[in-house]
């Protein structure tokens, strides 16, 4: 008997079929395709969709009398820019306040070696050494967490990572062509061009341009 699977086990095999389809779902399409895929119950099929929607996995609109359900790679792809972004700025805030740190470190350790033997000096600037030491050390571990919270990058250097980036770009041109072939499909199905243009608009938000998306930059 094959093992059991863990509901998170299920959620991903969901997401892995959502995306390699590449296209947009009912839930009545799902409720036919997904316990096959997930080894669920099709009553399940929406408690599932509901969960992966709820954690940001799985988007729907309202098209017409239905929902459509889809999760496309280039939505992971723009969530992992935003992060590398945001993690790129905290690390050099954190190289700037460590260089900072070094800088004092070195002119108090001058000043020091320049000072007279007087003995309440030498006590005074071995605790001001001791001070910046310990700040320093602060630096070093914050870095280095920081460092650690970009595994989800999977310990890439920024040439593997801009490869990857370049093949996010491929599949986002890709899943581009697939929501013009979704328009043309919503024309073809509706035949009321200003309501699709409504619909259209409402939807793509900035990104809309006369006649539907805007195209890749």
């Amino acid at each position: 008997m094959p093992p059991k699977l863990s509901k998170s086990a299920k959620q991903d095999l969901i997401l892995t079929h959502l995306r390699a389809t590449g296209t947009c779902h009912t839930l009545k399409d799902l409720e036919k395709t997904l316990p096959a895929v997930a080894s669920i119950n099709g009553i399940q099929v929406k408690e599932y969709i509901q969960a992966l929607t709820d954690e940001g996995q799985v988007r729907v609109e309202k098209i017409g009398s239905g929902n459509w359900y889809w999760s496309f790679n280039s939505d992971e792809k723009h969530e992992r820019e935003r992060q590398l972004a945001r993690m790129s700025t905290e690390v050099e805030k954190i190289q700037k306040a460590c260089a900072d740190a070094r800088v004092d470190l070195a002119a108090e350790t001058q000043l020091r070696e320049q000072a007279d033997e007087d003995e309440g000096q030498r006590d005074s600037l071995v605790a001001r050494k001791a001070e910046l030491q310990a700040t320093v050390d602060w630096v070093r571990n914050t870095e280095a967490q920081l460092t650690g919270r970009l595994n989800p990058l999977g310990n890439k250097d920024v040439k593997q990572v801009r490869e990857e980036l370049a093949g996010f770009q491929r599949e986002a041109l890709q899943w581009t062509d697939n929501i013009y072939i979704l328009e043309g499909y919503m024309r073809k199905l509706t035949g009321d061009r200003q309501t699709v243009d409504m619909i259209l608009r409402e939807y793509y938000g900035d990104e809309y341009v006369d006649g539907g998306l805007a195209e890749l930059t």
